[in-house]
């Protein structure tokens, strides 16, 4: 895939993917001043002291904003081989994040490359741009975070190529195991898998490299599992879906508060501990709709990477609408397949259902660094403007999922489009 970016009709994307991310790094690393790099890092600094007691052997069990899964510790010990070299942690980390940022764009622009071979038409670059600019407008933030890590994790799960279908289906399988023991929401991506042979291989493998990968980390690490109840003890995060009504209904009286637990800023008040315990209820009957979507509406036949795509998008959006907890970087997870969804939405190919929705999540990303941290001091104090963004952003985020949801109900009836997914990969440097 390196060599792709070396072909002149791709040289424009691969710029614009150098020099944002130039700037990401210059201002993530303080190079060049940006204005809120102390508010932004603080999880970086957190990551390096959990660091240093994974690379001890035991899991940071007495830290309350410990929320991950095992195989999370590998991405947090990752940076410490950059101190070997004389780097710091930190800046060790945003080469990490940075070279999943790179894994993203090379996947999506290979993917994009193969559609058009596929086709027989120009290369359909515009989930590719979406990757890049929305990125970008995130900002240094995309660096200061594991979730583009996990994020690659996800989009590599479902379109890595391989020449062989069968190397190709266990590779995404392992992958997407791999993501759910790092973050969860991989795992359920799952549910867009082929019928037949190809999905139980992969799904095989997915629930193989999950559950192989936590058995090594328990063994190998103590506290493997302590995330299990830290996650059942957060409350409603101040941004989330959940918490918007609340934090407006605070401008009329109602009594609201903004307290620091479990590593997030969470709201509390009157009946507002009873909303977080139904937020799982929520999660579960979203997830319900889809998987009675593939048991009962579904048509093995009508199966395309489309389809997969387009529910691994509807079911992020289901998860990320009914979180407890939604935070800035949430939206890098989405932004990763919506540019998955944008690349199958070629004028020839149109091999997707959620355009709108994605081009929904594209509007939110490009905005999401006004609320955070442009505006943050103003949503914890439930001020105007920061308050009513996020509460937009929000509602942008429920109809997106509506769509989406509305989509997928219909979908499962449609004609199988062309697709380089039906045939081992061409003979090309990027299916290498």
């Amino acid at each position: 895939m390196t060599l792709l970016v070396a072909r002149p009709r791709y040289r424009r994307v691969a710029l614009a993917w150098l020099g944002t991310r130039l700037l990401l790094m210059l201002w993530a690393t303080t190079v060049l001043p940006w204005f809120s790099h102390g508010s932004v890092v603080g999880d970086v600094e957190i990551y390096r002291g959990w660091a240093h007691i994974l690379a001890r052997g035991s899991y940071p069990v007495h830290d309350t904003d410990w929320q991950y899964p095992p195989a999370a510790a590998l991405v947090f010990l990752v940076p410490q081989v950059f101190t070997h070299l004389g780097i710091s942690y930190i800046v060790g980390f945003f080469f990490f994040a940075l070279l999943a940022d790179l894994a993203v764009f090379l996947l999506l622009l290979g993917h994009a490359h193969r559609n058009a071979v596929a086709d027989e038409a120009q290369p359909h670059l515009t989930g590719v741009w979406a990757w890049i600019v929305c990125g970008f407008a995130i900002g240094p933030l995309l660096l200061m975070r594991y979730d583009v890590i996990v994020t690659a994790l996800a989009v590599a799960g479902l379109i890595a190529p391989a020449r062989s279908v069968k190397v190709r289906w266990a590779l995404r399988g392992a992958l997407l195991g791999l993501g759910a023991m790092v973050k969860v929401w991989p795992g359920a991506l799952v549910l867009g898998l082929p019928p037949k042979g190809p999905g139980r291989r992969a799904f095989g493998w997915a629930v193989g490299t999950a559950i192989a990968s936590t058995v090594i980390l328990s063994l190998s690490m103590t506290g493997a599992l302590s995330f299990l109840s830290g996650q059942s003890n957060r409350g409603i995060e101040v941004e989330s879906v959940l918490a918007s009504p609340f934090m407006v209904a605070s401008w009329f009286g109602y009594p609201v508060k903004v307290v620091h637990l479990y590593g997030s800023f969470q709201i509390s008040g009157p009946g507002i501990s009873a909303v977080a315990s139904f937020a799982e209820l929520l999660t579960v009957a979203g997830v319900c709709i889809v998987l009675w979507w593939r048991l009962m509406r579904f048509r093995p036949r009508c199966w395309t990477p489309g389809l997969m795509y387009d529910t691994a998008f509807a079911v992020l959006l289901v998860l990320v609408i009914t979180s407890r907890v939604l935070s800035p970087q949430y939206l890098v997870w989405l932004l990763g397949l919506a540019s998955i969804v944008l690349t199958e939405n070629g004028p020839v190919r149109r091999g997707t259902v959620m355009a709108r929705p994605a081009c929904l999540i594209v509007f939110c990303a490009l905005i999401t660094q006004i609320e955070f941290p442009l505006l943050f001091g103003e949503v914890m104090l439930a001020q105007f403007w920061g308050t009513m963004l996020v509460a937009l952003r929000n509602l942008i985020l429920v109809i997106a999922c509506v769509q989406a949801l509305r989509a997928l109900w219909q979908a499962g009836a449609r004609e199988p489009q062309p697709s380089a997914e039906d045939a081992p990969a061409p003979a090309d440097p990027v299916a290498a």
